[in-house]
């Protein structure tokens, strides 16, 4: 290395070293935890900075270690250190999968204590914690009363694996800076009223996420009720020894709905009237009349959005079990995503008819679990709405087909648009074909007829 290039070095380091400790402390927070702790042996300035570090983040199981013991030792002294400065995030994933050899290996370290766990909360609680995102699998959940009334909480995302925990949330709830709310796999509240406690006392609440919910007590019911919310997505909720249950959704400033999963004799209120954007993905594990109400309602709840994506099983599901689909007058873009062959073509039909405004059409082929299956479609239906006319084609200006593999039944559903879409601009089409395959399909595809003169035929 060279004279200068030595002094180069050494005069940054001396940059560096000048730098105030909160600054310092900064840049080392943008560490993973273990490198966070490896700058200790910079010199004796930087010894004990990874200590006020400002995100705390870690994986705990994951990875053997071999003293987990004095591993939670270390964190403890880490959240009491000295001149420790606020803390912006703590996120801890805690993974206890090993198999094999490596669980023989490790079969003796030591679980994470959930008294620690709690002991951590309520540690970052105080040094004004903004952002918590805890996964882990305990039986026994101990959160903090405190965690429910912390003022500087921004986001907060819990994750528990272990299906029989649950929470208790306290009689006192008050989150006045929360924005973002996760809730994932089997996290569980001890009864109704307790969800709609948590809810409702969130007064910034603007992004909540719900997955495999599952209720434990009380009426069978999910009542999501606050009037910030702009984001919420429920996917797979349930409740144990019930038979029927509703979800209630009162959120009136709404923009984005998601909702997967369709149970058996589920019901749905919905208050949504600035919606502008949903995806829906219904579930035909069980068809049955009782759910006419929840799709009817669900159709109803959505009918005045701008952006929609479904999925076949969705229009499966609706045209199996009748319901009838209201008018979209405000819909210019549509999304459906084709998971398995077969379903929901006539569903399809009856989207586009009563999209009057539909601008935008993106048809994903072959998505999800099915994707290496072909799929195979009954022309006749294409036939069939050419005769009734589909109100979309005429605004319909973009059309959007991915994982098209150049079938029969395929290059007729693109002869029926373009023949039919008097305003269209732009048909892209995504071909999933070898390089000599897909050469004759984009060949078949730009000799079709079009009736539109502005529309441009792009094969990707």
């Amino acid at each position: 290395m060279r004279t200068s290039e030595v002094k180069l070095l050494k005069d940054n380091e001396c940059r560096i070293n000048e730098l105030p400790d909160g600054v310092l402390s900064n840049i080392i927070s943008l560490l993973p935890l273990k490198e966070a702790v490896r700058t200790s042996i910079v010199s004796k300035r930087w010894r004990y900075i990874y200590a006020s570090i400002s995100n705390i983040d870690f994986e705990f199981g994951a990875i053997p270690i071999a003293n987990e013991l004095g591993f939670m030792d270390f964190l403890d002294r880490l959240f009491i250190s000295p001149g420790r400065l606020p803390l912006r995030k703590f996120r801890l994933r805690c993974i206890r999968s090993l198999n094999g050899r490596e669980a023989f290996r490790h079969r003796h370290h030591a679980n994470l204590d959930p008294a620690r766990l709690e002991r951590w909360v309520c540690a970052a609680i105080g040094l004004g914690i903004q952002e918590i995102y805890l996964t882990f699998t305990l039986n026994q959940l101990l959160l903090p009363s405190s965690l429910f009334t912390c003022t500087t909480l921004v986001a907060l995302r819990l994750r528990n694996d272990h299906s029989a925990s649950g929470f208790q949330v306290p009689a006192k709830v008050w989150l006045p800076s929360l924005k973002i709310l996760d809730l994932y796999n089997s996290m569980c509240f001890s009864s109704d009223d307790s969800a709609e406690r948590l809810f409702s006392n969130c007064p910034v609440l603007e992004d909540l996420v719900i997955i495999s919910y599952m209720g434990r007590s009380g009426k069978g019911k999910l009542i999501v009720s606050n009037s910030t919310l702009k984001r919420l997505t429920i996917e797979s909720v349930n409740w144990r020894n019930h038979s029927s249950f509703e979800i209630v959704i009162d959120a009136p400033n709404l923009v984005y709905f998601k909702y997967a999963g369709c149970e058996e004799n589920s019901h749905l209120l919905l208050n949504m009237q600035s919606l502008a954007e949903a995806n829906i993905d219904f579930q035909p594990n069980v068809l049955d009349q009782n759910n006419v109400h929840s799709a009817s309602a669900l159709t109803r709840g959505i009918s005045n959005i701008h952006t929609l994506h479904l999925t076949s099983t969705t229009l499966f599901c609706f045209e199996e079990l009748g319901v009838p689909i209201p008018l979209f007058p405000n819909l210019t873009n549509l999304r459906i995503s084709f998971r398995e062959p077969f379903l929901g073509f006539p569903g399809l039909q009856n989207f586009l008819a009563q999209s009057h405004r539909l601008e935008i059409l993106v048809l994903e082929l072959r998505s999800g679990d099915d994707i290496d299956e072909p799929l195979k479609w009954n022309p006749d239906p294409w036939y069939e709405l050419k005769d009734s006319g589909a109100s979309c084609l005429l605004s319909l200006k973009t059309i959007e087909i991915r994982s098209f593999e150049g079938s029969e039944d395929e290059v007729k559903m693109v002869e029926y648009f373009l023949e039919n879409a008097r305003v269209l601009e732009k048909l892209e089409i995504q071909i999933w074909a070898e390089i000599e395959r897909r050469f004759l399909i984009s060949k078949q595809l730009l000799a079709l007829p079009r009736a539109s003169q502005k529309c441009r035929v792009i094969i990707v």
